[in-house]
């Protein structure tokens, strides 16, 4: 499942630009014409799509370490009169070169091609709260300053018409104590899937959480890691999870990993690092904030007396008063649906 960009693309700035003039040098660069859908045609197993850019401002690029792309068959674009809806597939681009040897391969090559491996496990399980993988290969794109094609990792995947952020800013006044709860527990069974294969998210927040036609997936695996994995990608002290919602052993693995403190912490981030990281959103699904620093019962204002304690007992410090298993969660949360549909109807 292999494609090249047109001649006349390149990888510019983390993200796919038009350029002109002499490789090398003196060349001009320029957005995509998004309203020239010829010239912006790729052929994946034999069917032509055109690409625009994922983000509604253009030059903006979504990943972060990557290029997200949107992709609509050409046979249904009106060349005339342009217009661009719902695609049919998004391309996610590793905008890092394609290592010309195995053992050349970088942690973030390594990160994406597991990225890859977690969402076709999660496919060949029929997972429902798990985004959906089409896809995957190596695309060449075009480099002025080399002159010549380079190749970086690829795969396709399923639209998501919100992510959670975007849905809740647009739609909180009409989304009830009953939806949120439904959503919570589609989250995790989400987590429940990826945990029964293995695999730790470790980059849950609302950014990564998807609407698919009406059912809320989990998505953008990028810092996944594997209990049973030969390897270790992390860095002693690294960084790992999502500024503002990361768990406490993310933290304790960035401030003290690798140091000689007279105070040892745990640094290991696992499924309970989930499990706090989902407690976060929770807090975020249920009143729109997060909850930062020591919690109090006051500071949650949704009076339902259930509800609470599930988020608080997720969000404990300490491992050992922390939920074990997501189906701890689930377990809870299913009666208090269950009364809430009950109630609404």
């Amino acid at each position: 499942m292999n494609f090249t960009f047109p001649e006349n693309k390149a990888l510019l700035n983390s993200i796919i630009q038009n350029y002109s003039g002499e490789p090398s040098h003196n060349f001009n660069v320029c957005l995509i014409d998004i309203l020239n859908p010829k010239d912006n045609i790729i052929t994946i197993n034999n069917i032509e799509y055109v690409f625009t850019y994922f983000d509604d401002t253009p030059g903006k690029n979504k990943g972060w370490n990557s290029i997200i792309l949107k992709l609509y068959e050409s046979q249904n674009i009106d060349k005339d009169d342009v217009q661009y809806n719902d695609p049919d597939m998004v391309l996610k681009i590793l905008k890092y070169k394609k290592a010309a040897k195995p053992e050349w391969k970088k942690p973030k090559e390594k990160r994406f091609e597991t990225e890859i491996s977690a969402l076709k496990d999660c496919k060949r399980e029929n997972f429902p709260n798990i985004i959906d993988i089409y896809g995957d290969g190596v695309c060449k794109i075009y480099s002025p300053y080399k002159n010549r094609y380079h190749e970086y990792l690829f795969y396709t995947m399923e639209f998501a018409e919100y992510d959670l952020k975007k849905f809740i800013e647009k739609n909180f006044k009409n989304f009830s104590l009953e939806e949120k709860v439904g959503l919570c527990l589609s989250l995790s069974r989400g987590l429940r899937d990826l945990e029964s294969l293995g695999y730790y998210h470790r980059d849950i927040k609302p950014d990564n959480i998807f609407m698919v036609d009406d059912n809320w997936k989990i998505g953008d695996l990028g810092l996944i890691g594997n209990r049973n994995s030969d390897f270790n990608l992390d860095r002693k002290g690294e960084l790992i999870g999502p500024r503002g919602w990361m768990s406490p052993e993310s933290m304790n693995k960035y401030l003290c990993e690798g140091h000689d403190f007279p105070f040892q912490f745990n640094c290991t981030i696992n499924h309970q690092s989930d499990i706090f990281q989902l407690g976060k959103v929770f807090w975020y699904i249920f009143q729109h904030n997060a909850p930062i620093g020591s919690i109090k019962q006051s500071d949650f204002k949704i009076r339902h007396n259930r509800i609470y304690p599930i988020l608080r007992t997720m969000l404990n410090y300490s491992l050992n008063r922390r939920y074990k298993r997501i189906d701890e969660v689930i377990k809870l949360l299913r009666p208090i649906e269950d009364k809430l549909l009950i109630t609404a109807v």
